[in-house]
């Protein structure tokens, strides 16, 4: 599966990077909102993982941006934020699915399956 991750924070970019990719997909890393929007106008994916505090551009700005463009590419939100009201707003604007920091790789896996 080809995934885009945008996650500004290294050590937790290169450990996805090196979990999912282990786990046989193949992992396109964004450091920042902008970077990522230019990956997903540029690229196919077969999924998404997007943490929200991004630099640059924020991640439910970056959501915002590809539905409106009509990419239904899955989103999955992959944040620290982990009140209800973030989880209903992430999924209201159209992340496909929501986990909380800290998560464990084999969960994050299994959603990305699923």
């Amino acid at each position: 599966m080809g995934i885009l991750l945008i996650e500004d924070d290294e050590l937790l970019g290169s450990g996805l990077c090196l979990g999912l990719t282990q786990d046989g997909h193949v992992v396109d890393w964004a450091k920042d909102g902008m970077e990522g929007l230019v990956a997903l106008e540029t690229k196919s994916f077969d999924a998404v993982i997007l943490d929200l505090g991004l630099p640059r551009l924020s991640g439910l700005e970056l959501l915002k941006e590809i539905r409106a463009k009509s990419d239904k590419t899955p989103v999955l939100i992959l944040t620290a934020k982990d009140a209800v009201d973030d989880r209903i707003k992430g999924l209201d604007m159209g992340a496909d699915d929501y986990m909380t920091k800290p998560f464990e790789l084999s969960e994050l896996s299994a959603r990305l399956r699923a």
